[in-house]
C-alpha cells in the first residue's frame, strides 16, 4: 500500500496510513457478527449498482472477503444489480425498510438528496475523521462541501476528475492528413473553418465524412455556467467569474440562460453547420445512437464529437479506435455541487455497524489490492500484472472476455488506489492531477436546490425544453424564429417562478 499512498500524496494527499485496523477471520450471517478463533467478523450488506454485472463477481467477492476478514475483520454480503435494475428496485427496498449497511447513491439513481431528506442515510460527519481518516484527508474539501446537506455529510463521494470539462475529440490522423491545425481552435466559432476543410477534403477523396456530432450536449460547453438546480437544462444558471460568458448577466445571481445572447449565438453557429451539411442527415437521432457514432468514428466516417472529457480519454481511445485521437478543450474544468453527486457510497441510518462500514469504504478508497481487485478481478484469472503499477486485462492478448472487468471503476470509489489497465497511459495519475489542479470551483459550491416548492413548474419546464432544445441546439430549426417561441413557452410554464425560487434559496444559503 506504500505505492498507493505515494501516488495519493502526489495527487494532493497529506494523510499517512492509520494504524490499528482490526484483523480477524471467519464468517457471519448478513447484518450481524459471529465470533471466531481470532476475533469477531462483521458482515456488511452492500447494495451496488454497476454495469454490467460481471460473470465472475462471486469469485472476486470471495477473494475480497478473504482479504478484508484479515485486514479489518469484515466480510461483504454483496448484492449487486445492473444500473437499470438498481434504479428501479433500490428505492423500493429502502422505502420498504430492507436492511443494508452500504448502498450506492447519486443524482441519477437512488437519489442522494431525496433519501437523505427521508433520513435513510446516516450522518457520518463526525465518524469520517476517525474511521475513514485517509479517505477524509485524501478527498478535497470542495468535494466534501458539495455533498453536505444542511452542513452534514451523508455519503462518501467518488473522487476522480474534479468537475467536468467540455470539448471535442477528433481523428488526429485525419486532421494531420487534411492539414488542420487543431491547436488554433479556442471556441465554437473557430471550429467552422475546421468543418469546412473536413467536408471539402473528404468529398475530394470520394468520402462523405460527418464533421461533428454530440451537439445535444454541446451548448453548456460553448458557454459554461453554474447549474443552480443540479440540472443544467433547467433555466436557472449562475455566471462563473473565471469565464467570460454572460457578462451582461453578472449582476444577476440567477438567470435564464436560454434568454442570453450566448444561447442565440450558439444556435446560430450550429444552424450554419447544419445547413452546410457538416452534421449528417439527422443530428438529433444521430447523437442519440452512441454505438453507431463510435463505429463511425473508429471507421473514419465521423471526424469529431463533443464530449465531457476525463484525463486519459484521448490516449485510451487511440488504443481502441485504430487511429490517433486528440482533444480540444473548450473550457477549463468546472467543479459544481452536482459534480460530486454523480456517485457516492452511503451508510444506512439503520446500519448496526456504521464504524465497520466506514472502515470498509476507506479500504475501497485507499488500499491498492482492494482497488485493483474490485476493478480488475483476480490476478492470473482476469488479468496479468505489468510492472508495478499496471495490469493487462487481455493477459497479453489471450483473453477477450475475461469474466470480470471494470477498467475505470469509479463507482467503487476513487480510482487512484488501483493498478491501471495498460489501455491507460503510464502517466494517467499525473494527467488527473494536472486536470484537478486546473479546476475552477463554482461560486456556489455546496448549494443544493430543493425543487419541492416549484415541482409543478419543473415538470412543465422539462417538457418544454425537451420539445424545443434538441432542434435548436443541433441547428435543425431557425433560431431567429424558434428561440422567441421557446422563451414564450418557458415563461408560460413557470421559468420566472423557478428563477425566483432558486434566487430565494441561494440568498438563504449565502446567509448561512
Amino acid at each position: 500500500m506504500k505505492n498507493t499512498m505515494k501516488r495519493m500524496a502526489a495527487l494532493g494527499v497529506s494523510a499517512a496510513l492509520a494504524a490499528g485496523l482490526l484483523a480477524g477471520c471467519g464468517g457471519a450471517p448478513a447484518g450481524g457478527s459471529a465470533p471466531s478463533g481470532d476475533g469477531d467478523i462483521t458482515t456488511l450488506t452492500w447494495y451496488m449498482s454497476i454495469n454490467p454485472v460481471a460473470a465472475d463477481t462471486d469469485k472476486v467477492i470471495q477473494a475480497l472477503n478473504e482479504y478484508t476478514r484479515e485486514k479489518i475483520g469484515v466480510e461483504i454480503d454483496y448484492k449487486v444489480m445492473a444500473n437499470p435494475d438498481y434504479k428501479e428496485k433500490m428505492p423500493n427496498l429502502i422505502n420498504a425498510g430492507e436492511y443494508f449497511d452500504i448502498c450506492f447513491t447519486s443524482n441519477w439513481t437512488t437519489d442522494y438528496l431525496q433519501f437523505t431528506g427521508k433520513d435513510a442515510f446516516l450522518d457520518i460527519t463526525e465518524l469520517l475523521p476517525q474511521y475513514a481518516k485517509e479517505t477524509w484527508e485524501f478527498i478535497p474539501e470542495a468535494e466534501w462541501n458539495a455533498v453536505r446537506v444542511n452542513g452534514s455529510i451523508y455519503g462518501v463521494p467518488s473522487y476522480k476528475e474534479m468537475g467536468w470539462q467540455g470539448g471535442i475529440v477528433y481523428n488526429s490522423d485525419m486532421a494531420e492528413a487534411y492539414g488542420i491545425d487543431m491547436s488554433a481552435v479556442k471556441s465554437l466559432e473557430d471550429y467552422t473553418k475546421v468543418l469546412e476543410t473536413v467536408a471539402a477534403k473528404s468529398k475530394a477523396e470520394g468520402k462523405n465524412v460527418v464533421g461533428v456530432s454530440g451537439l445535444t450536449n454541446a451548448w453548456p460547453m460553448a458557454a459554461p455556467y453554474e447549474s443552480l438546480t443540479g440540472n443544467p437544462q433547467l433555466p436557472a444558471a449562475g455566471a462563473v467569474p473565471q469565464f467570460s460568458n454572460f457578462a451582461d448577466m453578472k449582476d444577476q445571481a440567477v438567470f435564464n440562460q436560454y434568454a442570453s445572447e450566448e444561447y442565440m449565438n450558439y444556435c446560430q453557429t450550429v444552424r450554419g453547420w447544419n445547413q452546410a451539411g457538416y452534421l449528417g442527415g439527422d443530428p438529433v437521432n444521430y447523437d442519440s445512437d452512441t454505438a453507431n457514432r463510435d463505429n463511425d468514428f473508429n471507421n473514419g466516417a465521423l471526424f469529431s464529437y463533443f464530449i465531457q472529457y476525463a484525463p486519459g480519454t484521448a490516449e485510451s481511445m487511440t488504443a481502441s479506435s485504430g487511429h490517433g485521437v486528440g482533444f480540444v478543450p473548450l473550457m477549463d474544468p468546472l467543479f459544481e455541487t452536482r459534480s460530486a453527486m454523480g456517485g457516492l457510497l452511503a451508510i444506512s441510518s439503520a446500519s448496526e455497524h456504521p464504524e465497520k462500514a466506514l472502515e470498509f469504504i476507506n479500504l475501497l478508497n485507499t488500499d491498492e489490492y482492494v482497488g485493483t481487485l474490485i476493478r480488475h478481478g483476480i490476478e492470473g484469472t482476469h488479468h496479468s500484472a505489468v510492472g508495478d503499477n499496471q495490469v493487462d486485462k487481455t493477459m497479453g492478448g489471450t483473453l477477450t472476455d475475461n469474466g470480470y472487468d471494470y477498467t475505470y471503476g469509479w463507482q467503487f470509489g476513487t480510482p487512484f488506489n488501483q493498478k491501471w489497465d495498460i489501455s491507460y497511459p503510464d502517466n494517467i495519475e499525473e494527467l488527473f492531477k494536472a486536470y484537478n489542479d486546473s479546476a475552477i470551483i463554482s461560486p456556489n459550491n455546496g448549494f443544493t436546490f430543493d425543487a419541492v416548492p416549484v415541482e409543478t413548474q419543473v415538470a412543465a419546464l422539462t417538457n418544454v425544453i425537451s420539445e424545443y432544445a434538441p432542434s435548436l441546439e443541433t441547428g435543425s430549426v431557425d433560431p431567429a424564429e424558434y428561440i422567441p417561441k421557446f422563451l414564450d413557452a418557458l415563461n408560460a410554464n413557470g421559468a420566472e417562478a423557478l428563477v425566483a425560487e432558486v434566487n430565494n434559496q441561494l440568498t438563504q444559503f449565502a446567509a448561512g
